[in-house]
């Protein structure tokens, strides 16, 4: 008995503990200054042309930023299109086949969706696509049920910066 209270109340202090540690955001720039975003740490970088990604781990949370400069010979006139062309892509690993919420907008006076959906292992997931000319940069959290609306998630979706 006293053996799991002791274990209980040093599982509160190390929870306790870790809410209290501050995290430093980094700022993470595109390829050719195309874009900045925040991140909780710094990513890993890989470029599989012509796609470059960043990606994160903090614990059960990852953090994707994924960027692409179409080539002149891809039709990007109709932004709508090529943002649900990009949704269609994530689909099929969503529960369903299908997003739960998709939202279009602007973000920065450009062309956007933001979207949420659940992975076909449970996790959620929260993607922004923005598409300025012919530069489409995906945000992407991925986390346990409910993560989507953390502040983590907010900042880190609402950090984005599209360069001129």
């Amino acid at each position: 008995m006293i053996l799991s209270r002791v274990l209980a109340l040093l599982a509160a202090l190390v929870v306790a503990a870790g809410a209290q540690a501050q995290v430093l955001w980094l700022t993470v720039q595109g390829p050719e200054r195309t874009f900045t975003v925040q991140l909780p740490g710094t990513p890993e970088y890989k470029v599989t042309a012509p796609l470059h990604s960043y990606s994160l781990q903090r614990g059960l949370i990852d953090y994707v930023v994924q960027s692409v400069s179409y080539p002149a010979t891809v039709d990007v006139s109709q932004p709508r299109a090529v943002l649900q062309a990009a949704l269609d892509g994530t689909a099929p690993y969503l529960v369903g086949g299908k997003w739960d919420k998709i939202d279009f907008k602007q973000v920065q006076g450009v062309p956007a969706v933001e979207a949420v959906g659940t992975f076909k292992d449970g996790k959620a997931f929260r993607n922004l696509v923005v598409l300025k000319g012919g530069q489409l940069v995906s945000l992407g959290f991925r986390g346990p049920t409910g993560t989507t609306k953390f502040p983590d998630a907010d900042r880190f979706i609402s950090s984005l910066r599209v360069n001129p």
